[in-house]
């Protein structure tokens, strides 16, 4: 339906009242509520003239009207408890004007592979919950490419049930959610993922050249490219700052994941005793999985990337150098 005629038949409901909008209600598919429920939301005064323009068979009693004046806010919540049970109509209230709903609509455009592989794994209720609102050629193209056990329990979904209960619309909304585009990256996150596939020698020039412009830019922007290695690289009043602040646990799990080299940056700023403690409880650590070595790392990588940030560690040699 086109955007007039959206808004042409949001004109009508609320002319109509709220039983008749009601009565329509039961009949429209989720998707079709919340576009005219956003509409019906916009119109927040519905002049006479309009009235005269939409309703022609009632234009007689529209003309008796100076105006046609609406609380659409509350109409439409009496309107959607009217037209179905009162969990039903606030789950539809909470979806109305969310971005869930344009993602649901937008998903028409998509290819019936596409739409396959994003609902493969997803629950029959859902699945069912999306096909009722996709054009029929599209659904059936979809379910066509579904594998035989889900297309079976989707096609009982659809059978068995008038309208997806509150359940099934809570997790409609997040799937709808996690298909919407994510916020771009920050400012300094783009340049320093710029800086990181530019050739070494152009990003220490530039880098070069933000120094004199804005040395604390600088700064960032080679944090932002440490990585759990570049501890070795970092000097002794850094490392030493590092030790007391990284928990120990941490420390073991991404020093065995580590090539020797930071170990032994790290021994050198200790106590010939502490260096041997850490030594032996690296060699008695015992098996450990590499997903918890990369936790480890990520985490230690990322005190050394706020205290770069903070200039409260300094290095050798910078990163791009």
């Amino acid at each position: 339906m086109s955007e007039a005629g959206i808004e042409k038949s949001a004109a009508l409901l609320l002319a109509l009242g709220e039983e008749a909008t009601a009565a329509v209600f039961r009949y429209l598919s989720p998707l079709d509520v919340s576009r005219l429920g956003q509409a019906m939301r916009a119109l927040e005064v519905l002049p006479r003239e309009r009235v005269r323009s939409v309703l022609h068979d009632f234009s007689r009693e529209a003309a008796q009207q100076t105006g046609f004046a609406a609380d659409t806010a509350r109409f439409l919540d009496d309107a959607l408890t009217r037209a179905w049970p009162p969990e039903r109509a606030q789950a539809m209230l909470r979806r109305l004007g969310a971005a869930g709903a344009e993602a649901l609509e937008n998903l028409a455009w998509r290819e019936p592979a596409e739409l396959a592989s994003l609902l493969d794994a997803q629950p029959p209720a859902l699945v069912a919950a999306v096909m009722a609102q996709l054009p029929r050629d599209l659904a059936a193209a979809t379910l066509d490419i579904l594998p035989a056990a889900a297309r079976a329990a989707t096609l009982a979904e659809l059978a068995h049930r008038t309208a997806p209960g509150t359940d099934t619309l809570a997790e409609l909304d997040d799937w709808l959610a996690s298909l919407i585009p994510a916020a771009p990256e920050s400012g300094e996150a783009t340049a320093a993922n710029l800086l990181d596939r530019m050739s070494g020698g152009a990003a220490a020039a530039t880098l070069a050249q933000l120094d004199s412009a804005d040395a604390g830019l600088a700064a960032r922007l080679r944090a932002r490219a440490l990585e759990f290695d570049d501890l070795a690289r970092a000097s002794e009043d850094g490392r030493r700052l590092f030790l007391r602040q990284v928990g120990a646990r941490t420390l073991l799990l991404a020093l065995k994941g580590s090539d020797g080299q930071v170990l032994a940056a790290l021994s050198a700023v200790m106590s010939p005793s502490a260096a041997l403690r850490m030594k032996d409880d690296l060699d008695t650590l015992g098996a450990v999985s590499v997903t918890e070595i990369q936790a480890a790392q990520h985490e230690a990588a990322a005190l050394l990337r706020a205290l770069a940030a903070e200039g409260a560690i300094h290095f050798e040699e910078e990163a791009w150098a």
